[in-house]
Parts: C-alpha cells; structure tokens; sequence
C-alpha cells in the first residue's frame, strides 16, 4: 500500500471507506482530479462502490462514459449519450466500448438501447462484453444472451447453463476439447502480441469448461461435459484436476495416450507450475504419468522449473529436478536460467512474499545450476545466506 496521498485515496476507494475518502479529499482538494484520471478509462470502476463515485463526482471529478457505465450511474450515463450518440463506441481501457463495463442489468439495457454492438471486441483481448462481465457480473452477461450475444461453452459452464451447453456441444463437439489459453478460440497472453482472452481473468488461467464448471459449484453440469467428452480430454481434466485414479485408468486402457499427445498438451505441466495455476498434485501427476518434464509453454517458451523457480515454489522445483528437469536452460527472452528467474523474483518483481526463494536456490544450486557469485548479495536474506554458505565453502 503506497503512502502518497493519491495511493491512500485508491485504496480508500477499493475498500469503501468512505471517512477516509472524505478525509482525504479534504485535505488535498487536488485528489478529485486524480480521482477522475484513474477511472477514466473504466477499468477499475467495478472495484468502486457507486456512492463514492458520486460523493467524487458531485465535488468536480470527471466522469467518463466508461466509468459511468461501471459505477451504473446510468442517469448520468444517458445524459452524456444524449448530448453525444458517438460515445457509445467510444474507447476505454484496452480498447473496450462502454458495454464492457456494465455495472448492471439496468446499465447494460440503457447502453444497448442507444445501439450499443452487444459483441463489440475490445482491441486487446479480442473478448466481448459479455465474456468480460462473466466473473463478477454473471447476471449481466446473461442478460448480454438473453439479448443476442454470442455464447461459448464456458459461459454455459460458468452459467451452469446445461440446456445451453448441450446447443453448443451439439453445433460443434470440438469445443468441449477447448481450454483457456490454448487455441485461436480463447489465445493466450502473447497471442498477436496481445492480452489473450480476457477469460484468462474472468475465469481461470489455462482451465477447460469442466473446470470452469467445478469452480463456480455446478458439479451436475461437470459431469455432463467430462461424460460429453472424448478420452483425450478427459484424460487432460483428470490431470489438471489432480483426479489420480480417473487418469490412471485412463493410461491404463490406452497406453499410448501420453506419447500422442500434441505439444499443446504437453505444455500443461509447465503451464501447472506457473504462478496463475500452481498445483503441485496435477504437476506430480502428469509425470508419473509420462509427460516430458522440460517441455516449455509455447507463450513465452518457459520450462516447467523457470515457472516454479518464479513463483518459490520450492516443493515443485525439488519435484522437477528429482525427475530429471535439466537447471541449466535459459528462456528465449531474458536469457536466464530457472535460478535467475527465482531471484529476479524475490528481489525485483517481489510477486510472491510466500515463496520460499533460500529453499529454491539452494536446491538448484546443488543440482548444479550455473551462477555468478557477482550476483551476490542480492539484497534477500534466505538467498544471500544461500549464496554467502556457498561462498564461504569455495
């Protein structure tokens, strides 16, 4: 949490606190203005409690058409679409129109009314309205249907819509086989340069529908996509869900399964070390299974142990060196080997104060992963006292 008076109002914001935020502005009657420069662009608007916006708005902070929409200041809203049709395509974050951001069923109504595109693309996702608002605004994105958006099957699993998803299966079995992050139909981060699919934060990173469906309590419907579909894909559900026994058995009656597995496939174990999808169990089961334990992920081209290495997960970097994950690969972009990701990690991007970065260095180093003792200190105690015992012992 930043101590800067602009930092102290966003939090306030984000937390609701509405003393504070009085308190704050009071004091620093510039804030307003930053207030408005913040959620111009709607993004972080669904984060902000509408009475608070407009206790901002009332006392001069700016309002754009984005963050009208997401605070559902719909009277506002349509005082600004009046006195200008063209806003209704105007660009916010990512290139999102207002739709986007819909705060609500009464917001999105009043939006499509004055010829909001109900599948309009935000420019860096590639991701409609009704897939950005399916994670904290189901009711909206159903609304979005109801009203002519175009569905996918993990709408129908979030929805734990069964009757829509049977439409979908029927009209085309493959998207049973999809997953976030893996194809043309939901891209991953890097896709075109991009964002990838905007799923990627509404739902889960790198998860088939089955998933989908589990996450949001719709067991019925689960069971109905894993029964709907093929050996391969139930196969790579009871992987990434850790179900043992299912994909043992599944191994057992077609032997051959691992090894025709295309790459894509096979790039789930280093996807299942990555911070976003972390699971030591799926990750020890697709191994004992027969996955290749260096194959990297196709986005950035990173190994299954550089993902770990990232995150400190410790028990997953003692897994993949035990299975034979080489220490000395670099990444195709930085160059770096596994250890210089964890460092970088713990002592510049600080993204996971969890992590156990002593405990990971220590065991690449002992499996024999380059270093430059130059690089010591690096400022982190667990891995100086690393680095330092290894200095003082050569």
């Amino acid at each position: 949490m930043g101590s800067e008076p602009r930092d102290l109002l966003i939090d306030a914001l984000k937390s609701g606190d509405m003393s504070a935020v009085e308190t704050l502005v009071e004091r620093h009657p510039d804030l307003i203005n930053a207030a408005g420069q913040w959620w111009a662009s709607g993004l972080y608007t669904r984060q902000v409690a509408p009475e608070l916006a407009t206790f901002l708005v009332d006392r001069g902070a700016d309002l754009s058409v984005h963050a009208a929409a997401g605070f559902g200041l719909t009277d506002r809203l349509e005082r600004m679409l009046i006195a200008d049709a063209s806003l209704i395509d105007a660009k916010g974050c990512d290139g999102c129109t207002p739709l986007h951001f819909s705060r609500n069923i009464e917001t999105a109504d009043l939006l499509l009314r004055h010829g909001a595109r109900i599948d309009a693309r935000d420019e860096d996702h590639e991701s409609t309205p009704a897939q950005w608002l399916i994670g904290d605004a189901p009711e909206v994105s159903r609304f979005l249907l109801d009203h002519g958006a175009t569905p996918d099957i993990f709408m129908a699993a979030a929805l734990g819509d069964r009757s829509l998803a049977e439409r979908l299966i029927h009209a085309n079995p493959a998207s049973l086989t999809h997953r976030i992050g893996k194809d043309l139909e939901v891209p991953p981060l890097g896709y075109k340069g991009r964002g990838g699919t905007i799923y990627q934060w509404t739902l889960a990173f790198n998860s088939y529908p089955h998933q989908i469906a589990l996450r949001k309590g719709h067991d019925a419907l689960f069971d109905f996509l894993y029964t709907s579909s093929d050996t391969t894909t139930r196969l790579l559900v009871d992987c990434v869900l850790a179900r043992r026994t299912e994909a043992e058995a599944i191994v057992a009656r077609h032997p051959d399964i691992i090894s025709s597995l295309p790459p894509a496939d096979l790039e789930l174990v280093a996807r299942y070390c990555w911070e976003t999808n972390t699971n030591y169990e799926a990750v020890k089961l697709m191994l004992d299974l027969g996955f290749p334990v260096a194959h990297p992920e196709r986005s950035h081209g990173y190994s299954p142990l550089h993902n770990a290495a990232w995150a400190g997960s410790a028990d997953l970097v003692d897994l993949l060196i035990e299975r034979g994950h080489p220490v000395d690969l670099v990444d195709p972009t930085y160059n770096a080997t596994p250890l210089g990701f964890a460092i970088y990690d713990c002592t510049v991007e600080k993204r996971h104060p969890e992590g156990e970065f002593g405990r990971v260095v220590r065991s690449l180093l002992q499996a024999g992963s380059p270093w430059d003792p130059k690089v010591y200190p690096t400022g982190d105690a667990q891995v100086d006292e690393v680095f330092k015992q290894r200095i003082d012992l050569g």
